[in-house]
């Protein structure tokens, strides 16, 4: 394989990898709240939204000399408030998805692994938290190639649950539309592609082939949409309005246990793709935007996360709304505010360059605002 084939497809991993983590496990718990057809609307527009804010972002890196992350390019256009609100979004929300992640793999490992070496879940999610934050401080090489392990691997579990489940599948189930619940999977799907901050990560990867970078976000969007289709079109038609919120428990009642099995290892992969990306890019915003030195930087980066997991957050779907509802609100505010002032201020010539229009940014800036007032009221 030549060297810039290579590369291309570990940026194209390393998205699906950060997009695809535990916000699909509360995706079709979240279509089977308000319908399947309104889920996949909200999936669908969202997913406009996100490749939009992502093409933004990546007009700003490359109109920027500097290589930093999210707050030091806000910082450049922005000034320091808006460094301060993107590292405040940012990071909480990094460290609350390293917390879902946290739980998530230590309860899929216990389901699996507690009947032939016991352990509690507690132990287990400190296993992998060991695990997943070595591989974090290890850097971007073992991560990246990692990713395009993990990212076939989710492809093929993912197509497995659909052939174990679709003897079982039910179309009514997909048919149900429940109004008083319209707004409800708003936070879980924007959660759910809460990938933009690996911009700067696929820039770094593909170094002079920079002129890939659009097609490497276009196919590393496409890929996590189909997965999520694919993933709540199974659970939803087998499990309906019984659907767990965390997917499999339910969908395994009525099917058999080798979902279970399937759907652990499709967790552990999902879920373990994500911490890593987004461990580092916290770690390299530490470091980058912030001068903290590389050990520093890391510990901040996987040690305050793991202190709100032993303290007790453990509300799955709490978390995941936060993060996405509120939290990927304010960064796509931010982000395209970002690119305007990048157009007019930007200290190097673009490789592509992106119009967006005003009408579809202000179209944005108000679903966002929207669902940051909704998912406030909601929590």
């Amino acid at each position: 394989m030549r060297k810039h084939d290579s590369r291309f497809i570990r940026s194209i991993s390393v998205l699906v990898g950060t997009i695809v983590g535990a916000g699909i496990f509360g995706l079709p718990y979240a279509f089977a709240k308000s319908g399947f057809i309104i889920g996949l609307i909200y999936l669908l527009l969202l997913i406009v939204v996100f490749y939009l804010i992502s093409l933004c972002y990546a007009e700003v890196i490359l109109r920027t000399k500097d290589k930093l992350e999210m707050a030091g390019y806000v910082e450049r256009y922005l000034g320091k408030k808006g460094k301060i609100l993107i590292t405040f979004s940012f990071i909480l929300g990094i460290y609350g998805a390293l917390v879902a992640f946290t739980i998530g793999v230590g309860e899929f490992l216990f389901s699996l692994l507690n009947p032939l070496f016991g352990g509690s879940q507690l132990l287990w999610s400190l296993i992998f938290w060991a695990i997943a934050s070595f591989l974090v401080l290890k850097g971007i090489e073992v991560v990246s190639r990692i990713q395009v392990v993990m990212a076939l691997g989710l492809i093929i579990v993912v197509l497995l649950i659909f052939g174990l489940s679709y003897p079982y599948l039910n179309i009514d189930n997909l048919k149900t539309i429940n109004v008083k619940n319209i707004f409800f999977p708003y936070g879980v799907v924007l959660f759910a592609f809460g990938g933009v901050s690996a911009v700067p990560t696929i820039r770094r990867i593909l170094g002079d082939k920079v002129g890939l970078l659009k097609k490497s976000l276009a196919l590393g969007i496409l890929i996590p949409t189909l997965i999520y289709i694919i993933f709540c079109f199974s659970v939803v038609g087998v499990s309906g309005i019984n659907t767990s919120e965390t997917a499999l428990v339910g969908l395994t009642s009525f099917t058999n246990g080798k979902i279970l099995l399937i759907g652990g290892i499709f967790g552990i992969l999902a879920m373990t793709t994500t911490f890593l990306i987004l461990g580092l890019i916290l770690k390299e915003l530490f470091s980058r935007d912030y001068k903290i030195p590389l050990f520093p930087a890391w510990a901040l980066t996987v040690f305050i996360p793991l202190f709100i997991f032993l303290l007790g957050l453990r509300s799955f779907i709490l978390v995941v709304g936060l993060a996405g509802g509120i939290l990927s609100g304010i960064q796509g505010i931010i982000l395209i505010a970002t690119y305007y002032q990048a157009k007019k201020k930007g200290d190097r010539t673009p490789e592509f360059t992106f119009n967006l229009p005003k009408v579809f940014a202000y179209f944005i800036y108000l679903i966002f605002i929207f669902g940051i007032i909704y998912q406030f009221i909601y929590v």
